[in-house]
């Protein structure tokens, strides 16, 4: 599946409403509230966000916290990491070539937050993904992944239609203990075919459903916006298209 369309994604799209926008936000407050549920605070922890995107995940960390993540687009990596370094976070961000990924020197070591959001879907093999990072995830750390869920409509970039089941079998396969797992986020499930295109009058129509769900959820943060959710998922029928779940490796492979 070719996937250069996410590489130049996110140029010139730092400011403070493309953060807003709920194709961010709201992966990140689903990805917060897991970590919040399991006790985990990021306050002087290591974070490593694997295809980081825009850095929306690294705003909503403490300064004291250590950032670190790879994406394709080097101009990006370079706005990105501007924009931390300007803001006070301590951040190692770098470009990585997909054709070599698993060699890149960030993967050599281990963090206390792997992120990994929305990427699983894409590979052709993700176990043999999840097996490669696994060292990167410090032995009393966790993996923290986010893939869609419930969707009607076919995406052309995603290779897999996850549903818990099969996150349970990748993450098992790949020598992972499943702590948590969680279907959220009703609130795009009757727009998603707006979503699964990349340009014309519903790309322009997405970008417009995006904002106007993401300053809401920005303002009233995740614990107020999953509440109403679960009151707009009973009077419009909308599933959950997000999960958000939480893995430990089960035991610390050899380098």
């Amino acid at each position: 599946m070719d996937q250069t369309v996410f590489e130049t994604v996110y140029r010139g799209r730092q400011g403070a409403l493309n953060h807003m926008a709920y194709m961010r936000t709201g992966k990140v407050l689903l990805a917060l509230r897991a970590l919040a549920q399991a006790g985990i605070r990021l306050s002087g922890k290591s974070v490593f966000d694997y295809g980081f995107g825009a850095g929306t995940f690294y705003r909503y960390c403490p300064k004291d916290s250590r950032l670190f993540g790879v994406e394709m687009d080097e101009q990006n990596v370079r706005d990105v990491q501007t924009m931390l370094t300007d803001g006070g976070w301590q951040a190692d961000l770098q470009k990585i070539d997909l054709a070599e990924w698993n060699l890149h020197p960030l993967l050599k070591k281990s963090y206390d937050v792997f992120l990994c959001s929305h990427v699983l879907e894409h590979l052709p093999d993700p176990v043999d993904f999840l097996r490669a990072v696994r060292p990167a995830v410090a032995p009393d750390g966790v993996f923290l992944g986010l893939v869609p869920v419930n969707e009607w409509v076919t995406n052309p970039h995603h290779v897999h239609s996850p549903d818990r089941a099969m996150v349970t079998r990748w993450m098992e396969a790949a020598g992972y203990e499943l702590l948590s797992y969680e279907e959220n986020d009703p609130f795009t499930y009757h727009t998603m075919a707006l979503f699964a295109v990349d340009s014309g009058w519903r790309r322009v129509a997405a970008q417009a459903v995006s904002l106007g769900l993401g300053i809401p959820a920005s303002l009233m943060g995740g614990r107020a916006w999953f509440a109403l959710g679960t009151v707009f998922a009973k009077l419009t029928g909308a599933r959950p298209v997000q999960a958000v779940f939480l893995c430990r490796p089960l035991s610390a492979p050899a380098r």
